[in-house]
C-alpha cells in the first residue's frame, strides 16, 4: 500500500500539476514521480520553489521523468470533407533535457550564480523516458472496438458536456485506411461545444475528433507510466471517465488509494485543513512540507508494509491500540481516556460496548497514558505530532495574520 505515485499534465481546466496533490503523496507515498516535458517543469516550478524541488531530487524524495518525445494526434484534411486521423510520436532538437533543463531551472530561479550552478545540477537529476515501448498498433487496435470506445465518450460527454444528447445511440467508429484512420461518427461538435464553453474556455481547448481521439490515447499512456515506473498514476477526472477496461485495474487502484488519504486525513485532522488545501491556498508552504517528510519516513514505511487491501483507518487503530494494555483495559471509561488521548472516533471502528458514541472529536489526554501507549514507535507519534502541528485550522489562521 503507497508504494509509489506518478503525477501527469493535467487534462482540462485548472493548473498543469496539482501542487497540494504532491505535498500529500511525498508525506504518504514512499516513492513520488513527475512525468513531463518543459511545460511540467516550468508548472512544477512554479508551484514550489526551485531550490526545494532541486533539494527534493537530491534527497531522492522527487524523481522527475522527462518525456523527450511526446503522442499525439495528426489530424488532415481530405478532400471529400473528412479528416484523416493517425496516432504518431514526435520530438523536437529543441527540447532535450541538457537545453530544457537549465533554461526551466534558472527562469524560475533567476539568472544568477547559485542558479547557474543549481541548474547544473538540477539538470543530472533529471531522469529520461520515451515512448520507444508505448504500442500506438495496440492502441488503434483498441480503439476499433466501437463498443468500449462508445462506452467512454458518452460517459465523457456526461462530465464535459452535461445535457449534451444525440437523439439517438452515440457512434463514433474507426474506418481504418492505408495511411490513417476517419472517424465515424453523429456527434454535433457545434453543439457540444457550446455547452463545454461554458465552462472551458476557447483558449485551453475545443472538443473535436482529434481531441477525443487524444484524450483517449491519453488513457493508454497512463497505464504505460504506470507500468514503466511500477507505480500508481494520479489523473484528471475528465480522464478517469475514457478508461478502458485494460486500464481500470490501474485507476482503480489510485482511487482507492485517494479515498483512503481522504478517510484518514478526516479522522486524524478533524479540526485541521486538508493537505491538499493547505498547500494550494498558500497556508503552508511547500518548504514546510518539505521539513515534515523526514519525520514521515517511519510513518511512510509502515504504510507500505501494510496489505493492498487493508483498510487505512482501521489498520492505524490496530497499529496504534489494538492488542495493547489500553485494548485489555476493564472499564470502558478508562478505554475511552485512551482514545481522547489518541485524537480518534470510536466510532470511526463499530468497536463495542462503546462503538455508538456518536463520531465524537476528542481532545488530547494525560501525557502518562499516551507515553505508556506509544512506547516503541507507532504510527500515531507522527500523526498526532509533526503533521497535526502543522495543519491545526488555529494555527494556520495565526500565521497568516501574523
Amino acid at each position: 500500500m503507497f508504494d509509489s505515485i506518478t503525477f501527469k499534465n493535467t487534462v482540462g481546466p485548472g493548473p498543469l500539476l496539482d501542487i497540494g496533490a504532491i505535498a500529500e503523496a511525498l508525506l504518504f507515498y514512499g516513492r513520488v514521480s513527475v512525468v513531463g516535458n518543459s511545460g511540467t517543469l516550468k508548472a512544477l516550478m512554479s508551484g514550489i520553489p526551485p531550490f526545494v524541488v532541486l533539494g527534493l531530487l537530491k534527497d531522492k524524495r522527487l524523481e522527475f521523468h522527462y518525456l523527450g518525445d511526446q503522442a499525439g494526434v495528426s489530424s488532415t484534411p481530405t478532400t471529400t470533407g473528412r479528416t484523416l486521423h493517425d496516432l504518431v510520436r514526435f520530438s523536437s532538437p529543441q527540447h532535450t533535457i541538457e537545453k530544457v533543463g537549465p533554461e526551466a531551472f534558472r527562469t524560475a530561479a533567476g539568472n544568477t550564480g547559485q542558479a547557474r550552478v543549481g541548474s547544473s545540477q538540477f539538470t543530472r537529476l533529471l531522469r529520461p523516458l520515451s515512448h520507444e515501448g508505448f504500442d500506438q498498433r495496440a492502441v488503434l487496435a483498441s480503439l476499433t472496438d466501437h463498443r468500449a470506445t462508445e462506452r467512454s465518450l458518452s460517459a465523457l460527454l456526461r462530465l464535459a458536456a452535461p445535457g449534451y444528447t444525440t437523439g439517438e445511440p452515440l457512434r463514433f467508429r474507426i474506418e481504418q485506411q492505408n495511411q490513417g484512420f476517419l472517424v465515424d461518427t453523429n456527434l454535433d461538435f457545434d453543439e457540444i461545444n457550446a455547452i463545454y464553453r461554458k465552462t472551458v474556455s476557447s483558449e485551453h481547448s475545443t472538443l473535436s475528433e482529434a481531441y477525443l481521439l487524444a484524450l483517449m490515447q491519453g488513457a493508454y499512456e497512463a497505464t504505460y507510466y504506470a507500468a514503466t515506473l511500477e507505480s500508481e498514476i494520479a489523473v484528471a477526472p475528465i480522464e478517469r471517465v475514457v478508461q478502458s477496461a485494460a486500464v481500470e485495474a490501474v485507476v482503480q487502484r489510485r482511487a482507492k488509494s485517494e479515498g483512503e488519504i481522504s478517510s484518514f486525513v478526516d479522522l486524524t485532522l478533524r479540526d485541521a485543513r486538508t493537505i491538499r488545501e493547505a498547500v494550494n491556498s498558500g497556508k503552508v508552504s511547500f518548504a514546510q512540507v518539505v521539513k515534515l517528510i523526514d519525520s514521515a519516513d517511519k510513518f511512510r514505511h509502515w504504510l507500505q508494509q501494510q496489505p493492498v487491501d487493508s483498510e487505512l483507518v482501521r489498520t492505524y487503530y490496530q497499529a496504534v491500540v489494538k492488542d495493547s494494555w489500553a485494548d485489555k483495559l476493564p472499564g470502558k471509561s478508562a478505554r475511552w481516556a485512551v482514545f481522547t488521548g489518541l485524537g480518534l472516533a470510536a466510532d470511526a471502528f463499530g468497536t463495542a460496548p462503546w462503538g455508538t458514541l456518536g463520531g465524537v472529536a476528542i481532545s488530547a489526554v494525560d501525557s502518562f497514558l499516551c507515553e505508556k501507549l506509544i512506547s516503541g514507535w507507532k504510527p500515531h507519534q507522527f500523526v498526532e505530532g509533526e503533521l497535526k502541528a502543522l495543519f491545526i485550522t488555529d494555527k494556520l489562521d495565526v500565521d497568516t495574520e501574523s
